[in-house]
């Protein structure tokens, strides 16, 4: 047991800067300036951001996590004795603490005074149902056209949902389609952590 912990630890200080460098950071720095952009905007003249403009840019930042599995040496480093999962842990653990700090930033832009524990809650499980959705569309579609697939899975659920069937309408966190925020948004959390799970398990790997 330690020796294999001792072999992962080393795996992961040889692989996090690799992996790092693959990480689309390009269309990141773009995405997250368009979401500090929409939450201004959506503050001005007494607006409130947490209602629309908030919601949007998180969409914005999970959009981007759908392509973090697309992995452009995913190929060359299949046969690889490191498992994919903790290949993509790294890349996670890279990739969310970036998303995290933008979003928090985003808390405070205009007349939003920091995240709420709703907020927080909401945003946790936002970033579960993106992992989980570039998860499953890896499977199905291949790493090509995965991030595509994701990224319609995450902005239907996000965006289109809530506002097309939510009484009333709204994209709004605090106002899932469904129940309590609470309750609405530990059921995604829970729900995409068990698909992000069984999409790592070898019978449900695409051969």
């Amino acid at each position: 047991m330690r020796d294999s912990f001792t072999v992962r630890r080393a795996q992961g200080r040889l692989l996090i800067r690799p992996s790092a460098r693959t990480i689309r950071w390009a269309s990141f720095v773009v995405i997250a300036a368009t979401g500090a952009l929409v939450v201004w905007a959506g503050g001005r003249e007494g607006g409130n951001p947490a209602a629309i403009a908030l919601p949007i840019a998180t969409t914005l930042l999970c959009v981007w996590l759908c392509f973090l599995f697309e992995d452009l040496a995913a190929e060359t480093t299949a046969a690889s004795a490191t498992p994919l999962l903790f290949r993509r842990a790294l890349r996670a653990a890279t990739a969310v603490p970036s998303i995290a700090a933008v979003w928090f930033a985003y808390t405070w832009i205009g007349p939003l005074a920091g995240p709420t524990a709703a907020m927080v809650g909401a945003f946790g499980a936002e970033i579960a149902l993106a992992l989980a959705a570039a998860a499953v569309a890896v499977r199905s579609v291949g790493s090509g056209k995965s991030g595509l697939a994701a990224a319609a899975v995450v902005v239907f659920v996000l965006l289109v949902l809530p506002a097309a069937i939510g009484d009333p309408p709204s994209v709004d966190p605090a106002q899932p389609p469904f129940g309590d925020p609470s309750t609405y948004w530990s059921a995604v959390a829970l729900a995409s952590c068990v698909v992000l799970a069984l999409a790592h398990l070898d019978r449900f790997q695409r051969r």
